[in-house]
């Protein structure tokens, strides 16, 4: 059995209820309990991302990341902005839309061991597999999954390091 001390637990319920704020930037489609969402590219409004560092943007399309319920959501990311290691407690779809997202796993970036999708590029995560990403150029991409979506980084220390320097 896997045994979290409660530093570890404590970010991870601090990274997860950050992750989840975006739902009051869900994208609202107009049509009601009919379950359609149709939205042009200009609907699409990205905000900063909550729990972030200055940079990255958010904008949830459908669903509610904190239920059980299939959720989309794109990130804008600046140039050479970095996800370190981390993992999440179901599958992940990634879709990159725009730029390079440079996608490896393991436990540290290591930019060196990391493939680079393009615009078009599609990567599976399963659930708790331990993965980092960075991006080349402005990039933009498109996670779906099953909520609820929880992220976990490996090294909080390190997340939160990177959120401080970025509010400077």
């Amino acid at each position: 059995m896997l045994k979290l001390s409660k530093k570890t637990v404590f970010f991870a319920i601090l990274a997860t209820s950050l992750i989840t704020m975006p739902v009051s930037y869900a994208a609202d489609s107009g049509q009601g309990s009919a379950g359609l969402i149709l939205m042009k590219a200009s609907d699409v409004k990205f905000h900063p991302a909550p729990g972030f560092p200055k940079g990255a943007q958010i904008i949830l399309l459908r669903g509610d990341l904190s239920q059980a319920v299939p959720y989309t959501i794109r990130f804008k990311l600046p140039d050479g902005f970095v996800i370190p290691a981390h993992w999440h407690s179901t599958d992940e779809e990634v879709t990159v839309l725009s730029g390079t997202l440079n996608v490896g796993l393991g436990d540290k970036v290591d930019k060196a061991q990391s493939t680079a999708l393009t615009a078009g590029g599609f990567q599976i995560v399963p659930a708790n597999a331990h993965h980092y990403v960075w991006a080349s150029g402005e990039t933009i991409m498109q996670l779906d999954g099953m909520g609820p979506r929880t992220t976990v980084f490996v090294n909080p220390e390190e997340w939160t390091a990177m959120i401080k320097a970025s509010n400077k």
